[in-house]
């Protein structure tokens, strides 16, 4: 048996080129991506939006450290807004998210409720995060009710243990030497 009779005769014709019609939405790529989790889908997007040659990595960036300033300090351009409202850093995650804006009240701070703020303070999805931390904001007048309430609860919880035993015979109480006045436990 021959070579020629192996091999089918379609084979052996050059084949014609056609040329390929992508749309801009479309690209080409030489594998799918298959993404299991959301750290996998995360990984993609960082992979997708690093530098593309080593070139672009060489290039300085030149970073704006403040000495003595943390980097969870809120940004230059919303301390105009610190008068009206407050803000806090949320842990990104959805327990926390949830917890701080449907129990707390805080609103995360995107694009829509300040468009004046520069464009590099956001991220993709419109807000303002630094590492694991997405800021949030609601008026000062609710903040401090929020902020003023623990301490209520302390000093009420403190209040109600000294009177417990105020009648109590049995219950010991410390007495001064010196003037005989019962001292608060």
């Amino acid at each position: 048996m021959s070579e020629d009779k192996k091999v089918p005769t379609f084979l052996k014709e050059p084949l014609e080129e056609t040329p390929k019609v992508t749309s801009k939405k479309e690209t080409p790529s030489a594998s799918p991506t298959v993404l299991l989790s959301s750290a996998d889908a995360y990984v993609y997007e960082r992979m997708k939006s690093q530098p593309k040659s080593l070139d672009e990595v060489d290039v300085k960036v030149e970073e704006k450290i403040v000495p003595g300033q943390h980097r969870l300090s809120l940004p230059n351009e919303i301390k105009a807004f610190e008068k009206k409202y407050a803000f806090k850093w949320i842990f990104k995650r959805p327990q926390a998210i949830s917890e701080a804006c449907d129990l707390r009240g805080w609103v995360l701070a995107n694009k829509t409720y300040f468009p004046e703020l520069p464009n590099h303070l956001f991220t993709a999805n419109g807000s303002i995060e630094r590492g694991d931390s997405i800021l949030a904001f609601m008026p000062q007048a609710r903040a401090e009710i929020l902020r003023r309430k623990p301490g209520e609860l302390s000093r009420s919880a403190i209040k109600t243990r000294f009177d417990a035993h105020k009648d109590d015979p049995n219950y010991y109480v410390p007495k001064d030497e010196e003037d005989s006045k019962v001292v608060g436990i």
